[in-house]
């Protein structure tokens, strides 16, 4: 059963200028029965000045002192929405009241759009002179790390307010710390949390009435997690655990033979549950696992990295790999659930990390810009350690797949071969180099930026759209270029690669970040022009 999610008593939408803020709150309070408050036009009724007034007599210190207070005092009412201005994100007082005390969403906007919205507006005090474009860029810079931190946000590009207004209650709506895949009888939720493993026993209760659960992880996850997820599910399952080694090189039939054995010798049964602990390597060969023992078993995918957490563990695809290529025997078995915490993530080697960030990167690339940026905004604060930032990012990831996958479950209308954005070339690196040279992540930085350029050449984008990708990979640390490697290898992998169809390949291609599209391509052709 669902939880009912109540309304917050108080929204904050905040944003830079000409987002919409004003007219967005205006209608969001009258379609909840919330009085509307802007703190802008609090401190013009306040002062008797017009804010661009209040800055040139007083300025800008005393104006945000003001807004404080302002903010303070609409923030100690219920059944508020309170549009705050472009600047209030940046007092670290004003943040933790708008985080502690409120709903915040945060409304964004292209710089193109904010020229045109602020054409005719001579009210804004920090834009003065000519180059009103260079100091929106700037500003935007500077608040961009503190803006991208709230969760909820929505480009506000191309959508009418009542549009808008439309996102925020769905927004609203949901459940912040769940999404739903939506597959009919096979609907199955995608949980996200930080520090919140205990809960994990209590999802399973919720979506599992079975009583046997077998976790299978690999050495390194098992070291580190496997006790205490053990003890806490043995509280009210019958627990078996199944280890298998670490590493790509072992996602292949021999180990799953293996498995099977254990399984057998273990008595599960079609009430069994599978539980996958670990990365990409350990969800795959659990789901392909659970889709072919006894015609199929349910499973859960519990993943501990980055790259699976935002990929691999969504959408029921599995598979092993063959010696001739990446994933060539595999079934789609979608799990009962997905349970994803962040503080896995503490614990991730740092090259597996930013490994994963290459996904993420992925799914901006291909379907969203907001998300590029927003990862561009946050990729030092990520750098430094914040990894509960990624919670959002992850979700978001998770999002852009799950609407996909419910689109193109299998693969039948060519949608979800825009996954493969970067792991066509990326699948063919891992193969000719053994699985060993390069992470999963890593491979595809590499085939995502040779998309792009093959992008360019063929007059698909812009080279200013490939700079972007290249600079967000690099700050990373994920390679950007090919490894010299035997070209008719190459070739022969891609002859091999499971997408292949005759001669011919669906190839991803960039037409913009957040833009991108599937054309059928020679195989041949791929290396060359």
């Amino acid at each position: 059963m669902e939880d009912f999610i109540p309304l917050p008593k108080r929204i904050v939408l905040t944003g830079f200028m000409g987002t919409g803020k004003s007219c967005v709150g205006k209608l969001l309070a009258d379609k909840l029965g919330y009085t509307f408050i802007d703190t802008d036009q609090i401190i013009c009724e306040k002062s008797g000045l017009r804010v661009a007034d209040y800055f040139a007599q007083h300025g800008e210190a005393t104006f945000r002192a003001l807004e404080s207070q302002v903010l303070q005092e609409a923030l100690a009412q219920e059944g508020v929405v309170v549009a705050v201005g472009g600047g209030a994100i940046l007092s670290a007082h004003n943040r933790r009241l708008i985080q502690k005390l409120s709903q915040p969403i945060l409304l964004t906007a292209s710089v193109a759009s904010i020229l045109q919205r602020l054409a005719h507006d001579t009210g804004r005090p920090l834009l003065k002179g000519d180059d009103k474009e260079g100091q929106i860029q700037a500003l935007l810079q500077k608040r961009a790390p503190l803006y991208f931190k709230i969760e909820a946000q929505i480009h506000t590009d191309d959508l009418s307010i009542s549009e808008v207004v439309e996102k925020i209650l769905k927004i609203l709506s949901q459940n912040p710390n769940c999404h739903y895949v939506e597959l009919g009888t096979r609907r199955y939720p995608i949980y996200f949390e930080h520090d919140a493993l205990p809960n994990l026993s209590r999802k399973l209760r919720q979506h599992f009435s079975g009583k046997k659960i077998i976790i299978l992880t690999n050495s390194t996850v098992g070291k580190i997690y496997l006790k205490t997820i053990a003890t806490a599910l043995t509280k009210h399952f019958e627990v078996a655990v199944i280890k298998i080694p670490d590493g790509e090189r072992y996602k292949n039939l021999n180990t799953v033979s293996k498995i099977y054995a254990q399984l057998v010798k273990l008595k599960a049964d079609r009430q069994s549950l599978l539980l996958a602990l670990g990365g990409g390597v350990v969800g795959d060969i659990a789901g392909f696992v659970a889709g072919t023992y006894l015609r199929g078993i349910p499973f859960v995918q519990v993943p501990t990295t980055l790259l699976a957490q935002v990929d691999s563990s969504v959408g029921g695809k599995t598979g092993v790999d063959l010696a001739s290529g990446k994933n060539l025997v595999g079934v789609f078995h979608q799990p009962k659930l997905v349970f994803i915490d962040t503080l896995f993530l503490k614990t991730l080697p740092k090259r597996e990390l930013l490994a994963g960030m290459a996904e993420v990167i992925k799914y901006g690339a291909i379907r969203d810009e907001g998300l590029f940026a927003r990862v561009e905004a946050l990729a030092e604060s990520i750098l430094q350690g914040e990894y509960e930032l990624l919670k959002t990012i992850v979700r978001r990831s998770c999002e852009i797949k799950a609407d996909i996958v419910e689109q193109d479950e299998f693969e039948t209308t060519g949608l979800r071969s825009l996954l493969n954005f970067g792991h066509t070339v990326g699948h063919a690196v891992e193969t000719v180099t053994g699985y060993r040279r390069y992470l999963h992540g890593e491979a595809i930085a590499m085939g995502m930026v040779f998309a792009a350029k093959k992008s360019l050449r063929l007059g698909f984008c812009h080279a200013q759209e490939i700079e972007r990708l290249e600079r967000l990979l690099k700050i990373f640390n994920l390679p950007t270029e090919l490894p010299k490697l035997p070209l008719p290898k190459l070739k022969r992998t891609l002859l091999a690669d499971k997408k292949r169809v005759s001669s011919f390949i669906n190839f991803v291609y960039l037409r913009k970040v957040g833009e991108a599209f599937v054309q059928k391509t020679k195989v041949e052709s791929i290396f060359g022009n």
